[in-house]
């Protein structure tokens, strides 16, 4: 089951507070002090991996606006809303600083949400507030909220912790491009991936996988749908896509995480010997809102999966993902309440003390589906296609006002499922 708690945690030179959420799987999420407090998947072996976070850049300087460079803290703080065997929520909250602590137009933050399951897929939510407070920063060149980042403790290389193709970029259609390091696709310079692969405005969806050795791969999901990712046109090729960026190969940073020095503009580049010595960082690609000075309004919030998985077939990673975006209608004998993507989960209403009676029209598989009903009960009973599952196939508990029940069966085609409350 999922688990979040806090600890103490010393590690690579320094230590802090940690909220840390365990899975059945072989990797971890946690929420680090002294990285300040960044949601990191923690695959083993002191290589972790994460989505980012909400950035901007200013007009009149060359600093970052993001809270990795809030090194004392002053802003940044993370929590736990939930924890069961069905799933674990952490939140984390944050403004977008410099290394000076000056908040971006006054009052810049950001919320952010990870709802994990016991699959170790976790639904993130960032609520993004840009800054309307004052001039500080002048006007944003750009709104960023994701980028796929390696993170290396000391002694680790990161070249030697990535596999010989170290990144697919993908979508649930099929169509695929590979890359080894430190090509990056041919790169020699940060620009937007729709310069040399155009076709990727049309796709309908996005997933980039970081690829490992000896360890579990790491991936983040972003849809290609308002509703969910909200975006403007493109400003490289003026096409209604999400802007995705190529950062050029064989570079790594070594201000961040467990770094608490500011003496540095922007970033701090790594030697070879720094990026094995101290913790250090990689970047792939980026993605956000605009690159051109558009500002999303306040608040905006996008959704994206991340997690990670075994094995080098990447069907099954489609298929979660297509089952996230794309849920099949749902039939019951209560009332449905629609699907709530920001929790992967299908939404029930009571209207009786009967059993739910629930069918899935699943036109494409659906792994691992998640129920969430409107009020507290023990789950006494789960039949799949008239069989009744053994316990361990599934996971529930209570929180506040509702049950959550996660199955760890696939379904296909019309699937019948009851739920007898105990």
């Amino acid at each position: 089951m999922p688990e979040a708690r806090r600890e103490f945690m010393d590690i690579w030179g320094c230590h802090g507070d940690a909220v840390v959420v365990d899975t059945p799987r072989p990797w971890r999420l946690i929420l680090w002090e002294a990285a300040q407090y960044v949601p990191c998947w923690d695959v083993g072996g002191d290589v972790w991996f994460t989505p980012e976070w909400m950035e901007t850049a200013s007009s009149e300087d060359h600093q970052c606006w993001e809270p990795i460079m809030d090194k004392e803290c002053r802003y940044t703080r993370a929590g736990i809303v939930e924890s069961g065997p069905a799933r674990a929520r952490v939140s984390w909250h944050y403004a977008l600083c410099d290394n000076r602590h000056r908040v971006f137009n006054g009052n810049s933050t950001a919320d952010e949400q990870y709802t994990v399951y016991p699959d170790g897929v976790a639904v993130r939510r960032l609520t993004g507030w840009p800054g309307n407070e004052s001039a500080v920063g002048l006007n944003p060149l750009c709104w960023e909220v994701g980028e796929f980042i390696l993170i290396t403790g000391p002694g680790v290389d990161p070249v030697e912790a990535m596999a010989p193709v170290c990144f697919t970029f993908t979508n649930t259609a099929g169509d695929e491009m590979r890359c080894e390091w430190p090509e990056m696709f041919g790169y020699r310079r940060t620009a937007p991936m729709c310069d040399v692969f155009p076709e990727i405005a049309q796709w309908d969806d996005y997933i980039g996988v970081v690829h490992l050795r000896d360890r579990p791969d790491v991936f983040i999901a972003v849809p290609h749908d308002h509703r969910l990712f909200p975006y403007a046109p493109c400003h490289a090729c003026g096409q209604p896509h999400p802007e995705f960026h190529v950062f050029p190969g064989g570079r790594s940073f070594a201000h961040w995480p467990a770094n608490p020095t500011t003496d540095f503009v922007a970033s701090a580049e790594a030697t070879p010997e720094e990026t094995v010595a101290k913790p250090a960082h990689t970047s792939f690609v980026s993605f956000g809102y605009h690159y051109g000075g558009q500002t999303p309004r306040r608040p905006t919030t996008w959704l994206y999966l991340t997690g990670a998985f075994e094995g080098d077939d990447l069907g099954p990673l489609r298929e979660s993902v297509n089952a996230w975006l794309r849920p099949p209608w749902l039939r019951t004998n209560h009332l449905w309440n629609g699907f709530a993507y920001s929790e992967r989960a299908y939404k029930i209403l009571t209207l009786s003390d009967e059993p739910y009676e629930l069918r899935l029209e699943a036109e494409a598989p659906i792994p691992r589906p998640v129920f969430s009903f409107d009020r507290p009960f023990r789950v006494g009973e789960v039949r799949w296609q008239g069989a009744i599952l053994p316990e361990d196939a599934y996971r529930w508990h209570t929180f506040h006002r509702e049950t959550l029940l996660w199955i760890d069966r696939r379904a296909e085609g019309d699937t019948d499922i009851v739920v007898v409350p105990g």
